[in-house]
């Protein structure tokens, strides 16, 4: 029997996403294994808490105690990574921005393949600039200019979960949106809502805020609490068509469109960059641009177009982890 390919992912504890990544490294035949960024609590060491009482009160200077939170992280995440025996095959970093950079350049020590890939915007993280180098390839979403080892690719759905396909509903399409609070897309989002509520549909719009809006639209769901990655397929799985508002700061799709790719949904969404793809179907993506508010009813009522197979299959997991480990 062959060795298992080892794979090291290295992501932030965001929801459930990492289990779901172990889950379709699994399937398709690799050793997996995870490191986040979610370590033991930090305790003071020895007479630490007493030269804070100090730091802080004496000189009004709050950094020492951070600085021992930082230091506590990486030490967890080097004793973590100590624990994994031999050497990887490859280890691939999702958003690197979020771990110190020593710790990265630790990880080139166990691999010949360090993959990093930021599935968040370069300039709405800009730190991440400095971690470009570090790595022998970096993937992104978006396109960089003049970075030779940064690679543009798209996002992608999991494919080791079960397709489902529900008929597409003409009559009462369901419409689906799930999103952090931007204020910058808070405008567009209302205006979206006021020019289709008049029309036959049924809306389910949650938005995830940090900080209580001032101004609440009552056709929303305001929640505190994310949606899991599990519950929002289910919201998916259970609807028509899913919305999709860009974010200012992304130059690039989301992994909306590819769900909806999947699980055979419609998209309504203002990123006209989706045109340039080829899975773009004007029956399956309306495209908002130039206030064109009065199509959309006649876009709810034509039936799903179904696509080609191998059109769907590119954009799975799968194919996207063969991709960048190229």
């Amino acid at each position: 029997m062959m060795n298992k390919e080892k794979f090291l992912l290295v992501m932030p504890d965001y929801s459930d996403f990492p289990q779901l990544f172990l889950d379709n490294l699994k399937s398709i035949g690799f050793e997996p294994f995870l490191i986040t960024d979610k370590v033991s609590k930090f305790k003071y060491k020895g007479l630490e808490s007493i030269k804070n009482f100090f730091i802080k009160n004496m000189f009004r200077n709050k950094e020492y105690k951070q600085s021992l939170i930082k230091r506590h992280l990486l030490e967890e995440l080097e004793r973590n990574f100590s624990s994994i025996e031999g050497k990887l095959d490859y280890i691939l970093v999702i958003r690197p921005d979020n771990f110190p950079v020593s710790f990265i350049k630790k990880l080139k020590t166990k691999t010949s393949k360090l993959i990093a890939y930021q599935w968040d915007g370069i300039e709405k993280f800009p730190e991440i600039k400095k971690y470009f180098a570090l790595f022998d390839t970096f993937f992104c979403f978006e396109k960089v200019e003049n970075q030779a080892n940064i690679k543009p690719i798209t996002n992608f759905y999991f494919d080791h979960l079960p397709s489902f396909y529900k008929k597409y509903n003409t009559e009462s399409p369901r419409l689906y949106f799930v999103g952090l609070y931007w204020k910058s897309r808070e405008t567009k989002i209302d205006t979206f809502i006021d020019k289709v509520s008049g029309l036959n549909v049924d809306l389910s719009i949650f938005i995830q805020y940090f900080q209580e809006p001032e101004k609440k639209n009552t056709k929303i769901t305001y929640i505190k609490n994310r949606i899991t990655f599990e519950d929002n397929l289910e919201f998916v799985k259970n609807s028509d068509i899913l919305l999709d508002f860009v974010d200012p700061l992304h130059n690039g799709l989301s992994i909306r469109f590819f769900e909806a790719l999947y699980y055979k949904k419609k998209v309504i969404s203002d990123n006209i960059m989706v045109k340039n793809y080829d899975f773009y179907h004007p029956d399956n993506i309306f495209v908002v641009e130039n206030k064109n508010y009065q199509n959309i009813e006649k876009f709810l009522k034509k039936p799903y177009h179904d696509l080609p197979e191998d059109i769907v299959k590119k954009y799975g997991f799968s194919n996207w982890i063969r991709e960048i480990i190229q």
